[in-house]
C-alpha cells in the first residue's frame, strides 16, 4: 500500500510512524517536505489537473505532482496550532487530484479529533501516538468489510453513516475514563487500558523502531534551521499549562539508538538530501577551539532529557568520541530538578559531561516568581533553579531558560514583580539566554483550560471555535496585565541573543513603567474614574519605580565581559 505523508517542518513524529509501518511490511511510505505557503510560488493557471480542474495556488506544486505520480492509497498530514486553514487547502487538493483516503494526526488532531474531522473534511483523524493504531488501520484496509471494524482502532475519529465517532474516552478532555481502575470490571488488564484516553506507543516500539531516512523527499528545497530528534516520550510533570499529549509514562530511546539516528540524518546532510543552516553556535563558549566552528543544531526534544540521567551520561560519552561533535552542537531540554541529586546538589558527573560536551541546555524554568511556580505546579522551586544556574555558569558556556510572563489570573502588580525577579536574576547569570513567552495558551487538555471552565469563564462568546484553545487569549485577562506582558515581551525577545541581552532586559521594565505612567495619568484626567482605581494605579506606579531602581542597581553590580 502506498502512503504519502506531507511534512511542513522537520518530520519527527511522521518519520517515526512511517518507519514503523514500513518495518512491519504494511506500506510503501514516502515523506515529502511541504514548504510554507508563501514559498509555493505558482500561479493559479499553472495548477491544472486534467480531470479534476484547478488546484489552490497556495498548495505546493511538488506536493500536487507527487500525488499524481505516486498515486497513493493514503495521504497523511500533521496538524498543529495555527495550521487549520492550510490543512483544509491540502485536504481539498488531495480530493481534487486523488482518490486517496486522507488521514490527519499531530497535536491538534490529538486534542480535537472530532472537530478536526468535521472541519477539514478528512476521512480519518488519529488522536495520540499513531504507530500501533495506524498499523492496525493499514492491516484492516486489506480486509473485507474493514469499515465495520473501525471501532477497534484506538484513537481513531471517523464517519459512519451520517455521524462522526471517536474511539477514545473521554471527549471532554478532563482525563477521566469509564475504564479507569484496575480493569477487572471489563475483563482487561491495566496494560490494555493504556489507550483509554489516547493511544501511546509502548516502550518496545519506541526502542525497537529504526528510522528510515531514505523515506524523506524534498528536504533539499530549503535550508532547515535545525535537525530535530525525539529522544523519548512522556513526562511525569503536572504543569498546569501543559497538554501532556504523550502521557506521564516515560519511554526513552537508548544512547546508542539516539546516536545512530543523528548519524543517519548527518549522512543525508552530507549527501545533500537535507539542507541545513550553519552558524557559529559555540561563539559564547570559553574555548578558543570551539568559538570559530560553524555547526548545525542537533536538537533532542525529550520532554526532559536528563530525567533518565544514566542514558544522558552514556550518550555524552558516545557523542564525545563521535565525529558528529565536529559538525553539530547539541540542544537538550530539561527541568532543573532532573539535574539535582537527592541532596539538592547538581549531579557532579552530569555537570562534568556538560562542561566537556558543551550542549545548549534549555531549562524549563518558566519563572523566578515562586508564587507562579507553585500555581503552575512546577516540579522545582526558585532555590533549585538558582542552584542549577550557578552550576551551569561554572561550565563557561551559554544556556537557555524558558520564561512565561503571565497566566489568566495575572494582575499588573504580579506582572511587575515577575519582571523584576526575572531581570535581577538574569543580571546575576550573564551567560543565561532567555526564551520568553508573554501569555499562556489555554490548551484544551491542560489544567489551565479546565480551571477556566470550572469557573464558568469559557462562555460561548469567548470560545467560538476549537482553535480558540490553541492561541493566546489576551482578551480573557486583565487588559492592563495583558498589555504590559506584550510590551515587556517585545523587548525580551532580544534576550535570546547575548550581545543584546543586557539592554533588552532594562528596556523591558522601562516600557512597562512608561505604560503604567500613561495609564495613571489617563485615569487622573478622567472624572468618571473611581478613586480606588486611581489609588491602585498610583500604587502600581510606585511599585514599578521601585522595581526600576532595583534593576538599575543590579545592572551595574559585578559587570564582567561576556565570554
Amino acid at each position: 500500500m502506498r502512503v504519502l505523508f506531507g511534512s511542513t517542518g522537520w518530520p519527527c513524529g511522521v518519520l517515526e510512524v512511517a518507519s514503523w509501518v514500513k518495518q512491519e511490511g504494511l506500506a510503501e511510505p514516502v515523506i515529502l517536505h511541504v514548504p510554507p505557503d508563501d514559498a509555493a510560488g505558482t500561479e493559479p493557471d499553472d495548477r491544472q489537473c486534467p480531470a479534476q480542474g484547478p488546484v489552490d495556488p497556495e498548495v505546493d506544486e511538488q506536493f500536487v505532482k507527487k500525488l499524481v505520480e505516486f498515486a497513493p492509497h493514503v495521504v497523511g498530514l500533521r496538524i498543529e496550532g495555527g495550521q487549520l486553514d492550510r490543512i483544509k487547502r491540502y485536504v481539498r487538493a488531495v480530493q481534487r487530484v486523488s482518490h486517496a483516503e486522507i488521514v490527519l494526526g499531530g497535536p491538534t488532531a490529538t486534542s480535537h479529533p472530532l472537530e478536526v474531522l468535521e472541519d477539514t473534511g478528512a476521512d480519518y483523524v488519529f488522536a495520540g501516538e499513531a504507530e500501533e493504531p495506524f498499523s492496525q488501520f493499514l492491516r484492516l484496509a486489506g480486509e473485507r468489510n474493514s469499515k465495520d471494524r473501525q471501532p477497534e482502532i484506538p484513537g481513531l475519529a471517523y464517519r459512519y453513516g451520517d455521524r462522526a465517532y471517536l474511539n477514545t474516552f473521554p471527549r471532554d478532555g478532563y482525563g477521566q475514563s469509564v475504564l479507569a481502575g484496575d480493569g477487572t470490571s471489563c475483563g482487561t488488564s491495566p496494560r490494555d487500558l493504556r489507550h483509554a484516553i489516547r493511544p501511546v506507543a509502548p516502550a518496545e516500539i519506541v526502542t525497537g523502531n529504526r528510522l528510515d531516512w531514505s523515506l524523506l523527499m524534498g528536504f533539499d528545497r530549503a535550508d532547515l534551521d535545525s535537525l530535530f530528534f525525539t529522544g523519548g516520550r512522556g513526562c511525569p510533570g503536572v504543569c498546569t499549562f501543559c497538554a501532556n499529549l504523550h502521557g506521564q509514562e516515560v519511554r526513552v530511546k537508548g544512547a546508542r539508538q539516539l546516536l545512530d539516528e543523528i548519524e543517519a540524518a548527518d549522512a543525508m546532510v552530507a549527501s545533500g538530501k537535507i539542507r541545513v543552516t550553519r552558524w557559529k553556535l559555540f561563539a559564547h563558549v570559553d574555548d578558543p577551539r570551539l568559538k570559530p566552528r560553524e555547526v548545525v543544531w542537533a536538537a533532542v526534544y525529550d520532554e526532559d532529557f536528563f530525567l533518565h540521567r544514566k542514558r544522558a551520561i552514556e550518550f555524552f560519552g558516545l557523542w564525545e568520541k563521535s565525529p558528529l561533535q565536529e559538525r553539530y552542537r547539541l540542544s537538550l531540554q530539561t527541568n532543573p530538578c532532573s539535574m539535582l541529586t537527592s541532596h539538592g546538589r547538581v549531579h557532579a558527573e552530569l555537570l562534568e559531561w556538560i562542561d566537556r560536551v558543551k550542549p545548549m541546555v534549555q531549562l524549563g524554568a518558566e519563572s523566578f516568581n515562586p508564587e507562579l511556580l507553585a500555581r503552575w505546579h512546577k516540579r522545582h522551586n526558585v532555590d533549585q533553579l538558582n542552584t542549577v544556574l550557578e552550576a551551569l555558569d561554572g561550565t563557561r558556556q551559554d544556556y537557555t531558560v524558558f520564561q512565561l510572563l503571565s497566566d489568566f489570573d495575572t494582575t499588573p502588580e504580579e506582572l511587575v514583580e515577575t519582571l523584576r525577579l526575572l531581570i535581577t536574576n538574569a543580571y546575576k547569570h550573564r551567560r543565561m539566554r532567555i526564551a520568553s513567552s508573554p501569555l499562556t495558551i489555554p490548551l484544551y487538555d491542560s489544567d489551565t483550560r479546565r480551571a477556566l471552565e470550572f469557573r464558568g469563564f469559557l462562555t460561548p462568546d469567548r470560545v467560538r471555535h476549537f482553535s480558540d484553545y490553541e492561541r493566546p487569549q489576551p482578551g480573557w485577562m486583565d487588559p492592563l496585565a495583558a498589555d504590559l506582558a506584550d510590551l515587556a515581551d517585545a523587548e525580551l525577545q532580544w534576550t535570546l541573543h547575548p550581545e543584546k541581552r543586557e539592554a533588552a532586559l532594562f528596556s523591558a521594565l522601562e516600557v512597562v513603567l512608561k505604560r503604567i505612567r500613561e495609564e495613571k495619568e489617563r485615569l487622573e484626567h478622567t472624572a468618571a474614574s473611581a478613586d480606588r482605581q486611581k489609588l491602585r494605579l498610583r500604587q502600581l506606579h510606585d511599585q514599578a519605580k521601585r522595581a526600576m531602581d532595583q534593576v538599575k542597581d543590579a545592572r551595574f553590580q559585578g559587570i564582567t565581559p561576556f565570554g
